[in-house]
């Protein structure tokens, strides 16, 4: 037998004679999950503002449309504790169809404006000196982000506490010294974990500035729940 047979023949051997190395094998696991919440009072206003003007002559219908766009933007930003974001602006002519015939009668040129504040006396001060020059689209309320944060950070600890609590009742019931915690997620903090319902906007009728009148002085904003849940794993 050559020298390079009998290596193989040696090397397959030993390994046969090698014992097999056995997976590790993990006893006394359990899995579970503790959740916290806590209702929070929705401390922001939300609205959305139209500004919008149609006419004939395209150059008359910017200028007046102007006009509006800059005394409200005029109002929002004489107030610091208002937040303003343009979400849209667009302008287009306006058709008449007749007997399967497009005509342009006019144009018009229109501005979505969403504005919000924590300070709801001074948003709806704002909706009062806009109604010559915009509609109120919709208003919804939601939580800040500074007191989401603030909330998050103290259901987590309640989440956490809950999870060690389970775990220490689970260890005495089932007579174990202690445990270790093998795996344990917080998920995303502040978005998938953090669950909360989202505002739904309460939609309004555009109205004329005649009719759209004044927001009522006292402003229930209801409330949001914000829940944390702890999955983890330990091992006694």
């Amino acid at each position: 037998m050559s020298k390079k047979a009998l290596l193989l023949a040696a090397l397959a051997a030993a390994t046969a004679a090698a014992p097999a190395v056995a997976e590790p094998l993990n006893y006394n696991v359990i899995e579970f999950a503790e959740s916290a919440s806590a209702e929070v009072q929705q401390d922001t206003m939300i609205i959305g503002l139209e500004v919008n003007q149609e006419g004939r002559d395209r150059a008359e219908v910017n200028r007046a449309f102007m006009q509006k766009y800059n005394k409200l933007t005029r109002h929002i930003s004489a107030n610091k504790v208002l937040k303003s974001e343009l979400q849209g602006r667009r302008a287009n002519p306006l058709y008449q169809y007749k007997n399967g015939k497009q005509t342009q009668i006019g144009w018009q040129e229109s501005a979505q404006i969403r504005v919000e504040s924590t300070d709801f006396t001074a948003i709806n001060q704002l909706i009062a000196q806009a109604q010559n020059d915009a509609a109120l689209q919709y208003t919804q309320f939601s939580v800040s982000k500074k007191k989401r944060e603030a909330v998050i950070d103290e259901v987590s600890k309640a989440a956490l506490k809950r999870f060690q609590a389970r775990a220490d009742t689970l260890v005495q019931t089932l007579g174990f010294r202690g445990y270790k915690i093998v795996h344990l997620n917080l998920g995303q903090i502040g978005n998938q974990s953090a669950e909360y319902a989202a505002p739904v906007p309460m939609m309004m009728r555009a109205a004329k500035a005649d009719s759209m009148g004044g927001m009522p002085e006292t402003t229930n904003p209801g409330t949001e729940e914000i829940r944390i849940t702890v999955n983890g794993t330990i091992q006694m």
